[in-house]
């Protein structure tokens, strides 16, 4: 059909729970093939859904809106921005820059498989969050074009719609179709240190007091690291309740500092610690670096949140794995894939914008780290039992490895649960979301994802 893409794999769900296989997928191709298309299905009774080419797990029971045929980059030297289509990925976006725009990168997602609108429509992190904030915060992402319900396409900041454009900033997928972004570009070291340590189980308590060292050490916005869980999550074989630990290291100093006692010289210096592939790389080259657990998507059931941690001390890597010992003991299904990610940010993550209200989802509140689970599963494994057992453990995760102090009752919105009660999600920013909502769609056609209006006045949605 004149305007259709051809749709193939890339329609692969993240999560096998939400999909709920659609009798249509149409891709368009072009935007005036796309006004017709989103007109047609917001004025019809059909479920519908969009999806990006990410890991998004949006589906619906009718129909299906790809934007694999929207991959287009732009770059403007003189801004140093570029226009890059809805439909591509951050890997994709990756190698657009490294050949238009050598010398520079883009605050977008770590792994190259995660879709650009879908990320920046949720806040979206970055390694270049660490110095310049969320991808969707205002100095990274300056605007995006929306196909809204009744087919008309504005780019929401240059044509004054600037309720919409800050409602797009963590607000979701609630507003229209997003077909392409207008984002801005850093320059970034072509030598970045990076590198993958695994440390033994056994190695466990001297871990967890060396991460919470490093928390307490002056902060340093080019200097992160991912403390994870060794098994299938991270491309490794199951090890059962008590997984060795995987640290991923990030040093925008290059490879002298971050092996410096500066660094992560207590990393390398860990019992048991083995080093996997460090070396100086570009930010793309740090950003392919988990490409290969792409492998997983859309063979499994995940169950995912994240609640944001703003302290720790020398116990709490200790008890995040007893919370996951204890999940996996509950059943031992969750062996099959589930990953504990522990990422510590720097001061500008979370607090690049003047206020709360900068920004749909009010971030600006000090320096938070985040604390990303995915509980997982096979498919057939989905009873009410287990959906019971991980809502339970999602639930009191926090608490548990806080142990009382260090959340604050906020979680990131890419990864909401049931239980997740939006209007303390988005806090005083809520009642004015909700009018945007109705504003741009009156008829509460875009509610996959966080559906604001189907949650008005009530808790849950899962992401």
């Amino acid at each position: 059909m004149e305007g259709i893409a051809e749709w193939g794999f890339d329609e692969l769900k993240e999560s096998t729970a939400v999909d709920r296989k659609p009798r249509l997928v149409v891709a368009p191709k072009d935007l005036t093939t796309l006004q017709k298309v989103v007109k047609a299905l917001c004025s019809s009774i059909l479920d519908f859904a969009i999806r990006g080419t990410g890991t998004g797990s949006s589906s619906a029971y009718d129909a299906i809106l790809s934007m694999q045929g929207f991959k287009s980059f732009e770059y403007d030297p003189v801004t140093e921005t570029a226009i890059v289509g809805g439909g591509l990925t951050w890997g994709e976006v990756d190698k657009f820059v490294d050949v238009h725009a050598p010398g520079y990168g883009a605050v977008g997602a770590r792994c190259p498989w995660v879709g650009v609108a879908g990320c920046a429509l949720v806040g979206g992190i970055s390694w270049l969050s660490l110095e310049h904030g969320l991808v969707s915060d205002p100095q990274n992402l300056i605007d995006a074009q929306v196909v809204l319900h009744d087919g008309r396409v504005v780019w929401a900041k240059e044509d004054g719609e600037e309720d919409l454009m800050w409602a797009l900033r963590g607000g979701g997928g609630n507003f229209g179709v997003v077909s392409a972004l207008k984002i801005h570009l850093k320059r970034v070291s072509s030598k970045i240190f990076s590198a993958l340590v695994t440390v033994p189980y056994s190695s466990l308590a001297e871990t967890s007091k060396a991460v919470a060292a490093m928390h307490r050490r002056p902060e340093d916005p080019k200097v992160a690291m991912f403390v994870a869980n060794q098994g299938p999550g991270m491309g490794q074989p199951a090890q059962g309740a008590r997984p060795g630990i995987v640290l991923t290291l990030y040093d925008v100093h290059g490879e002298s500092h971050a092996r410096s006692e500066e660094g992560f010289a207590w990393a390398f210096q860990l019992p048991g610690a083995v080093e996997l592939g460090g070396g100086e790389m570009t930010l793309s080259q740090v950003n392919a670096l988990p490409a290969a657990y792409a492998a997983w998507h859309g063979t499994s059931r995940y169950r995912c949140s994240a609640p944001l941690i703003s302290d720790i001390d020398d116990e709490f890597i200790i008890r995040l794995w007893k919370w996951y010992e204890d999940t996996i003991t509950l059943h031992q299904g969750f062996e099959n894939g589930s990953s504990m990610i522990f990422e510590m940010m720097q001061d500008p993550s979370f607090n690049s914008v003047p206020s709360p209200t900068s920004t749909a989802w009010p971030h600006a509140r000090g320096r938070r780290h985040v604390m990303q689970v995915a509980l997982v599963t096979s498919p057939e494994d989905t009873s009410e039992e287990v959906e019971s057992i991980a809502s339970t453990q999602l639930e009191k995760l926090a608490s548990q490895i806080t142990a009382g102090h260090g959340f604050h009752g906020e979680y990131f919105v890419a990864w909401l649960q049931d239980w997740n009660d939006l209007s303390e999600v988005y806090g005083e920013n809520w009642n004015i979301l909700l009018a945007v909502k109705r504003k741009h769609d009156p008829e509460d056609r875009f509610y996959r994802a966080i559906g604001l209006r189907r949650q008005e006045g009530n808790k849950g949605v899962a992401v």
